[in-house]
């Protein structure tokens, strides 16, 4: 019996660690895709002004040096948030969902991030004084294979020939995103909503990234959209936790992975 009880507990602990999905930045040295370097369009002509972002920031950002200081965004106490952007090039993968889910994608994102935000600042309709405005844009979605997905969690699907899993696990090293999983890159922009002045800019992607086997007991492993839910509530965090720490307050929450 005690064997037993053993397996039941073990099986237990890994339903009850696996409450949620998750996802992941791929690495820097993954290629954001030609397009994506280039832009969409979306950012104009922040593009040039852009670079590579470090460990722990955007895989593409520009910051604007007159706002370095945590001085510079005391002063502002309100957010104009702009609707969601669907901001797909001819290569973007959005290109392929259904125009509903595109839209669903874009409101969902919208939600969160306006969710986060009010917990800070008031949220407003108009430009005015002391008012950052934030717009954002999705530029490519991709999602999951959920008849497969689960195989993501194994390094070797079972059943796969040798070649394609070295294909496989070739291609999930250069694109960082391990093989059925979904993915999602923004565009995004914060300015002084009225002097229109560019404060930060960034280009950034997230991938599904779970946890071996156990991801095997989450109902999310078998919605072929939660990575890109799971990475907007991851961002629209972020974005809260990054202007806290801008404005030198001592009490920001991180976001969670």
């Amino acid at each position: 019996m005690k064997p037993m009880f053993s397996r039941l507990t073990l099986t237990a602990a890994m339903i009850a660690l696996s409450a949620c999905s998750s996802t992941s930045q791929p690495g820097h040295s993954t290629s954001l895709g030609e397009d994506n370097l280039k832009g969409s369009g979306f950012l104009a002509d922040i593009y040039p002004q852009m670079k590579e972002g470090s460990d722990g920031e955007a895989l593409r950002l520009y910051r604007n040096p007159k706002f370095a200081s945590s001085a510079t965004f005391v002063p502002y106490t309100k957010v104009l948030l702009d609707p969601v952007k669907l901001y797909a090039g001819s290569s973007s993968k959005l290109n392929d969902a259904p125009q509903a889910q595109s839209n669903a994608i874009a409101q969902g994102f919208y939600n969160q991030l306006h969710e986060q935000l009010s917990k800070d600042y008031q949220m407003v309709d108009k430009a005015g004084p002391g008012t950052l405005q934030i717009s954002v844009a999705v530029v490519d979605a991709q999602e999951a294979d959920a008849s497969l997905k689960a195989a993501s969690y194994i390094p070797i699907p079972l059943g796969v020939p040798g070649a394609k899993a070295a294909a496989m696990q070739a291609a999930s090293h250069t694109t960082g995103k391990p093989p059925f999983a979904g993915q999602v890159t923004i565009e995004g922009k914060m300015a002084d909503a009225q002097t229109g002045e560019i404060i930060a800019a960034e280009i950034d992607r997230r991938v599904g990234a779970r946890k071996p086997i156990i991801g095997l007991f989450e109902s999310s492993t078998y919605d072929s959209w939660s990575d890109v839910t799971e990475a907007e509530r991851y961002w629209a965090e972020l974005l809260r936790y990054r202007l806290c720490m801008r404005r030198g307050a001592t009490d920001c929450q991180k976001a969670s992975e």
